[in-house]
C-alpha cells in the first residue's frame, strides 16, 4: 500500500498545515485588493456626466457624449456652429472598455449596435479611447 489510511499526523504537522492554509488565503486576499484596488478600470461612476472632445477625423470639440446614471446617453452633433443632443441608446462601463449601445434602422428592420470603445488612458478630466479606426480625445465639461 503506498498511502496507508492510518497516519497518525503529529501535532507540529498539524500546526503547520493550517498555518499554511492561513497565509495562503490572506495572500489570496491581499493579491485580490491589490488588483481592485490599484489595477482594475474605473467604474461607471466615472464617466457619469458630459463629455466633449475630438475625433482625428473630425477636429476639435466636434463630438460629445452625455452619460447619465440611468445608463442612457446622447450624443452631440455640431452642425455648422449649432450643436443639437440627441438621446442615442444606453452605455455601460468596464474594466477597460465603454461600450454604447444604439439603434440601426436599415432596410431588413431595426437592430442595435455595440460600440466597444477602449481607453488608452485617463486622469481625472480627461481620456483617450479608441474604436476601430477611430481616435478620440475627451474631456470632461460637467
Amino acid at each position: 500500500m503506498l498511502l496507508p489510511r492510518s497516519h497518525a499526523w503529529t501535532r507540529p504537522q498539524r500546526w503547520l498545515i493550517v498555518a499554511c492554509a492561513v497565509i495562503a488565503l490572506v495572500g489570496l486576499s491581499a493579491v485580490v485588493y491589490a488588483y481592485e484596488r490599484y489595477y482594475r478600470g474605473p467604474d461607471y461612476h466615472f464617466f457619469i456626466g458630459t463629455w466633449r472632445g475630438e475625433l482625428d477625423c473630425l477636429g476639435e470639440n466636434r463630438t460629445g457624449y452625455r452619460f447619465k446614471p440611468d445608463h442612457t446617453y446622447d450624443e452631440r452633433l455640431m452642425v455648422g456652429d449649432d450643436e443639437e443632443w440627441i438621446p442615442t441608446g444606453r452605455w455601460y462601463a468596464g474594466g477597460e472598455f465603454v461600450y454604447l449601445r444604439h439603434r440601426v434602422e436599415s432596410a431588413s428592420g431595426v437592430h442595435y449596435d455595440i460600440d466597444a470603445w477602449h481607453i488608452d488612458s485617463m486622469t481625472p478630466n480627461k481620456v483617450q479611447m479608441h474604436h476601430e479606426m477611430w481616435n478620440g480625445t475627451f474631456e470632461r465639461v460637467q
